[in-house]
């Protein structure tokens, strides 16, 4: 991909390519003399294939049966909500309390996985991944 700017600075316009001669050889023909400064850089093209990781962490997980919003409470109780939720877990497992902000970052679904990190960061995985990724020990 390549820019091209004028003598003050103001870009022009832009222009892509297969080689950096035929960026430079468009910008050339679209400005011409108007264009003081062209700027060629390289970016990853599609068909380069980005690195790939194997993961290999230990984590505290949960199946999610079902998400309660406190909005739902805080109606029946009267009171305005916290953004707040409980997490129905599969049995044996009680309901797990998860704040506004939790709920605002990870959005959990019903299927997926309340997931526990061993320095406590606490997360939520689609069932697709989460079981692609761990096996349980």
């Amino acid at each position: 991909m390549g820019e091209a700017f004028d003598r003050t600075g103001h870009f022009l316009g832009s222009a892509e390519g297969q080689t950096k001669s035929e960026v430079l050889e468009k910008l050339q023909r679209q400005f011409g003399d108007r264009a003081s400064e062209i700027r060629i850089r390289e970016q990853m093209g599609s068909e380069a294939e980005m690195p790939r990781y194997r993961c290999h962490k230990e984590v505290w997980a949960l199946k999610i049966e079902r998400v309660q919003l406190d909005s739902k409470e805080a109606q029946i109780e009267g009171r305005e909500t916290d953004g707040s939720a409980r997490l129905f877990m599969e049995p044996p497992y009680g309901p797990v309390r998860v704040d506004h902000a939790y709920m605002r970052k990870h959005n959990p679904q019903p299927g997926g996985y309340y997931v526990v990190y061993k320095d406590g960061y606490k997360s939520f995985s689609p069932a697709e991944a989460f079981e692609d990724g761990y096996t349980k020990i």
